[in-house]
């Protein structure tokens, strides 16, 4: 098990190996030369990580940390690359992450390059919710919870914004009613709500 803070590979470091998220959660991040980090994505069971040179050569391009308690099967790289080689299956599930990352990084550049704040928020919330929501019972109302415990600040570098207007943007959409927030819980009470907000419908696949 790798605990909480400890990083799993560090961006420019020679890759190795692959990652696969057996349980916990990973939160991948570019670090910026003025030190400042920049989320990616986080990453939970089933998911590789420590891409997108899965099948070995070149750096990492980024970095990679246990949120919380992880546990995680490492793959050699030349071993990937020779199971890949000889199962199809495995080859098109390598496909098929990289797919899933390249279109979820560039879902996050259009949104930093040509949204405001509020609608980049409302975005990567019901992202987040289409990959990680847990729906609640019937007496909800349809309320759907984000399972994974994101910050604050986490959030506001997934969404390319200060701290300060992305607590002021999540405070607004809780007094829309559209989300509640408390102990780092994200809960969508109006998925549509959300989805409305968006001036231009971007469909995410998970």
């Amino acid at each position: 098990m790798i605990p909480a803070g400890q990083r799993l590979f560090d961006q420019g470091s020679l890759h190795t190996c692959t990652y696969i998220v057996e349980e916990g959660l990973v939160r991948t991040y570019y670090c910026a030369l003025s030190g400042r980090e920049i989320t990616l994505g986080y990453w939970s069971e089933g998911n590789l990580v420590g891409g997108p040179n899965f099948f070995g050569g070149g750096y990492h391009i980024w970095s990679g940390k246990a949120v919380r308690k992880t546990r995680v099967l490492a793959i050699g790289d030349s071993d990937l690359k020779q199971l890949a080689t000889h199962d199809p299956d495995i080859l098109f599930w390598v496909a098929e992450a990289m797919a899933f990352k390249l279109r979820w990084l560039s879902i996050l550049f259009q949104l930093h390059g040509t949204e405001p704040v509020r609608q980049r928020l409302a975005k990567i919330l019901v992202m987040l919710s289409d990959i990680y929501g847990a729906p609640e019972d019937d007496r909800s109302g349809g309320a759907i919870t984000i399972k994974h415990k994101i910050s604050q600040s986490d959030l506001a570098t997934l969404v390319g914004a200060s701290r300060q207007w992305t607590n002021k943007t999540l405070n607004e959409l809780q007094e829309l009613g559209l989300i509640t927030l408390a102990n780092r819980q994200i809960r969508i009470l109006n998925l549509q709500g959300l989805n409305a907000m968006s001036s231009e419908e971007m469909d995410f696949v998970d």
